[in-house]
């Protein structure tokens, strides 16, 4: 089985959850931490650290908001044959992952389709339209 978790600065993780629910109309199964500004480092990574205790008989994908924050800082010796953190996600990575971690995928292939579907999110609009004329 594989478990999910989204660890983001503020509230983002939870906003993102949210607004997966909304455009697939069901509960998602999917665990939410976030990182408080105000809090002592340590309280998450313990919260980390019981999750990944409780959830080690799973593989696990940990998303993250930004390479190199504090959240996916604190999961870099956590990374293993299975469990991977994804960083940078976005919605368009998010239901990827959601319309695809039900099929019979290899763990790292379904996440290298999380990442392919969290880049192609990004895009520039103005390459499509062209530039508008005055």
């Amino acid at each position: 089985m594989i478990k999910s978790l989204v660890i983001t600065h503020g509230k983002l993780g939870n906003e993102l959850i949210k607004v997966s629910e909304k455009i697939l109309e069901k509960k998602i199964d999917i665990d939410c931490m976030c990182f408080d500004w105000e809090e002592d480092g340590s309280v998450i990574i313990n919260k980390l650290e019981a999750y990944l205790n409780k959830n080690k008989k799973n593989q696990i994908i940990i998303f993250t908001d930004m390479f190199g924050g504090s959240p996916s800082n604190i999961c870099l010796k956590h990374i293993n044959s299975s469990t991977e953190v994804i960083t940078g996600i976005n919605l368009p990575g998010m239901l990827k992952y959601l319309t695809y971690k039900e099929k019979n995928l290899n763990f790292k292939e379904l996440v290298k389709i999380i990442k392919q579907g969290t880049i192609d999110g990004i895009n520039v609009l103005g390459e499509y339209l062209g530039e508008k004329k005055k």
